[in-house]
């Protein structure tokens, strides 16, 4: 072969790729585009930002189609490849059209089985006919069906490959190496802008390459070779850079969004659905009547991690403005994390998407491993949700992928834990004996309730053929209760995702105590708050009212270092404990005074003992409420104001994040919410409406549901009023008019950042 043959990679390749991603792009754009997210229409909405947005929308278009073509670009020229070494010199572009859609349908298949909620709205909303192909797929097949045939085809390519180098030991055949080493270093990395500047050089000198010395190959092919273990060689440069402290116990906080306190160990079929939590409440103290302040993650965080409520920070919902967020991490709100950032410790947050509050405020951590949110990233997830075949790819059902679109991250229907758990594992071998922290946020158990194959599969109805299952989404418009077998499904869809979580918390200790760390470690096991899930008249989700136990009743475990931990006769505490009460437990565990006064108290005190010796109260409210329609008992309860999508502001130059910017909306959701102080008896909600304050008091014991209000007659009525005013005049600095709590405002108490 002398050097001016035709090129191994034609330009035909180029335009074959280019034309077929072009019409598949513009195919699922007309006929698989949405406009609903999270279940909710926002066509509107987007039309109210479209000049703003434009530029976004066109970055985006460009970032979708450029990854599109990269992988039609790899999956054309793999194929040409082989038929080029099995002596095919032209193969018509339909024949290798048919090998590509072949395998993108082969890896479709795999994807859909694997995470059958990505494509529900695609299924059920818009092409619901089709949802008895998604029913046999997930009935019928597994996802390692599809991966056999998969590896089966590239095992065939690359067993031509190197029967190529073999015979020949070729430049042609060393450049194919190269290029297969090239794509997968671009596939498992996600840099696709790269990989299509490649292509762009391998089209445009591709003949060239055999002026390349075959010596020249040989280097090439180790450096390929020790790029791919850079990862792993830099993992152990960093681990060589941090201190190693002794007797400085790496602290974790674990914990599920929405995880309810009584399904840990609940029984189904004569078996517990979280059989790993159960082995850790064996080590750890169990704290049976723990609280969430707010039911809504980014408040809920946002208490816990400051140990103050939220109507002292201001962090009230999940869409704070600049200035609220501004003071979480403040000098008069550190978080766990920046004190313990004064004792050495490097501190870490992973988590899946509702993982996207740590990015948005200043909680202190060194390296955050989560989703973000803001309007930018949600163009980027309903254009490539458009894109079903490109969507395997973003998923890593083609071998590895994962990591094209990093807006992917935060998409709700992916319940895939292994992408956080491999980020757990990562920063647990860097960090070896340093002192670290890491908070783990798994987002499976939040709606829509999203575990994978084949745990959605576990607790769930096989015969039902419903649009639930697979998922639920909340629709806060909708107050129409699902019938007995939609319940019983989205009931068992829940208690699937929760033993998912479940699994996700034995790999972590599994993990910890392969390495020798789970001894010596401090772990924190809860949630930022609990779900409702149709109880009585109490709907589905979570933030919109206080009734029942469901949605703020959580879980806490905690485990000390076993060399410092004392024995305990009772590992089992019965008394009422709160969300903020694990900020005071730690500064006092590790000596740190502090200067603030806080609301929750250390659990130290209590270890050993089920009880309080005297009675203890604990504090919450709600959130933001979504909607300003539906029939639901809270929407006829409230103080009314617009639903969300008239609240909130895009604020280009804060990154298109969504907040909530006017200080009146937002006073008027501080005077609108409902309000609580609860013992380990009685619960006391406070309700402001137009026509006065309504209060409520419920026996938890023997009305956990809360269906019979025993106010104002029970003789605990007045006391626990009385205690909910004095927690809200003391934390909020509010004033009272009449029986109206009135806020304080935000501008008259800002500080000097």
């Amino acid at each position: 072969m002398g050097p001016n043959q035709a090129p191994l990679f034609p330009i035909r390749i180029l335009r074959i790729a280019l034309w077929f991603t072009v019409f598949f792009y513009l195919f699922f754009l007309i006929f698989n585009t949405s406009f609903t997210i999270m279940g909710v229409d926002v066509g509107d909405f987007l039309k109210q930002y479209l000049g703003a947005f434009f530029g976004v929308y066109l970055s985006t278009t460009f970032k979708v189609f450029s990854v599109s073509l990269f992988l039609h670009l790899t999956l054309f020229s793999l194929v040409y490849l082989t038929y080029h070494f099995l002596g095919r010199r032209e193969v018509p572009w339909y024949g290798l059209s048919v090998w590509v859609l072949l395998i993108e349908c082969l890896a479709l298949c795999h994807s859909m089985v694997s995470f059958p909620q990505i494509y529900g709205e695609f299924f059920f909303f818009r092409y619901p006919s089709l949802a008895h192909f998604l029913y046999f797929l997930t009935d019928h097949t597994n996802p390692g069906y599809f991966s056999l045939v998969l590896g089966t085809l590239l095992f065939g390519f690359l067993s031509v490959l190197f029967r190529q180098i073999y015979l020949h030991k070729n430049k042609e055949s060393f450049l194919a190496l190269v290029h297969v080493l090239v794509l997968g270093l671009v596939h498992t990395s996600g840099h696709y802008m790269v990989g299509i500047f490649y292509f762009a050089i391998l089209f445009w000198q591709g003949k060239e390459y055999q002026r390349i010395h075959i010596k020249s190959y040989g280097l090439i092919l180790i450096l390929l070779v020790l790029l791919y273990l850079v990862p792993s060689v830099w993992n152990q440069i960093d681990a060589l850079t941090h201190s190693k402290e002794k007797g400085k116990p790496p602290v974790f906080i674990l914990s599920a969004d929405s995880l309810r306190y009584d399904k840990v160990g609940l029984q189904i079929d004569g078996k517990s659905i979280t059989p790993n939590i159960d082995l850790f409440a064996a080590d750890s103290y169990v704290f049976h009547d723990h609280h969430t302040t707010i039911p809504r993650t980014f408040p809920s965080w946002a208490d816990l991690l400051t140990g103050q409520y939220s109507m002292s920070h201001k962090v009230r919902d999940m869409f704070p403005s600049l200035e609220e967020k501004q003071r979480i991490g403040s000098a008069s709100f550190p978080t766990i994390q920046q004190m313990l950032k004064g004792l050495g410790y490097r501190s870490y947050a992973v988590g899946s998407f509702a993982a996207d509050i740590f990015p948005r405020a200043n909680f202190g951590f060194d390296e955050v491993l989560a989703p973000n949110f803001n309007a930018r990233i949600m163009t980027v997830q309903r254009t490539a949700e458009s894109q079903l075949f490109l969507l395997p790819f973003l998923t890593g059902s083609w071998f590895s992928g994962k990591m094209y679109l990093e807006e992917m991250d935060g998409l709700s229907t992916w319940g895939d834990g292994t992408r956080i758990l491999d980020r757990f594992r990562s920063i647990v071998k860097r960090e070896g004996d340093s002192p670290y922290s890491v908070t783990y946020f798994s987002s499976v158990i939040h709606f829509p309730y999203t575990p994978a194959y084949p745990h959605y599969k576990t607790f769930t109805d096989p015969n039902y053929y419903g649009k639930y299952k697979y998922l639920k989404f909340v629709d806060p418009t909708n107050s129409t209760v699902p019938n007995a077998e939609e319940t019983k499904q989205i009931r068992g869809l829940f208690d699937s995702a929760v033993s998912a979580f479940d699994a996700e918390l034995g790999n972590i200790i599994s993990e910890l105590k392969s390495r020798g760390i789970y001894d010596e470690a401090i772990i924190i096991l809860t949630a930022d708050h609990g779900e409702a899930l149709y109880e009585d008249v109490h709907g589905q989700g979570h933030g919109e009212h206080l009734r029942g136990e469901a949605v703020t009743h959580v879980p806490l475990f905690i485990k000390f270092p076993k060399s410092r931990n004392e024995t305990k006769a009772d590992h089992e505490f019965f008394g009422i404990t709160s969300s903020v009460d694990i900020y005071p437990t730690l500064m006092e565990y590790f000596g740190i005074t502090t200067k603030s006064k806080f609301p929750g108290q250390s659990l130290l005190q209590v270890l050993g003992k089920t009880n309080w010796e005297g009675e203890r109260s604990v504090y919450a409210e709600t959130g933001i409420w979504f909607s300003d329609t539906g029939d639901h008992f809270f929407q006829k309860q409230r103080i009314p104001y617009p639903n969300i999508l008239s609240l909130h502001q895009v604020v280009p130059e804060e990154d298109y994040q969504i907040m909530i910017t006017d200080p009146i909306y937002r006073e008027t959701i501080a005077f609108s919410k409902h309000r609580s102080v609860q013992n380990s008896n009685y619960k006391l909600i406070y309700i402001p409406t137009r026509q006065g304050v309504v209060f409520e008091l419920y026996d938890r014991k023997k009305d956990p549901l809360n269906r019979k209000n025993l106010y104002p007659h029970h003789p605990a009525a007045a006391k626990m009023k009385d205690l909910l005013y004095q927690t809200v005049i003391q934390w909020e600095d509010a004033t009272l008019a009449g029986e109206y709590l009135i806020p304080s405002s935000l501008s008259e108490i800002n500080e000097t950042k």
